[in-house]
């Protein structure tokens, strides 16, 4: 996986997460979770957030390293 919104992505579907529930975890609206995916969010400020509702690191959502 070589962008964030494809992480993104792909972690919510392994935790059987919608979007909606997703933002929701996160704080925010569940368009901002489509905004990410979709790539037109490249930098999302919820990162921290993000990472803990999904379970896995900061770097890892970023940049792909664990």
């Amino acid at each position: 996986m070589e962008t964030i919104s494809q992480r993104v992505k792909a972690r919510r579907c392994e935790l059987n997460l919608t979007q909606s529930q997703l933002a929701e975890l996160v704080g925010i609206k569940q368009q901002s979770i489509q905004a990410i995916e979709s790539g037109s969010t490249k930098r999302p400020r919820f990162i921290f957030e993000l990472s803990k509702a999904l379970k896995c690191s900061a770097a890892w959502l970023q940049q792909g390293k664990k």
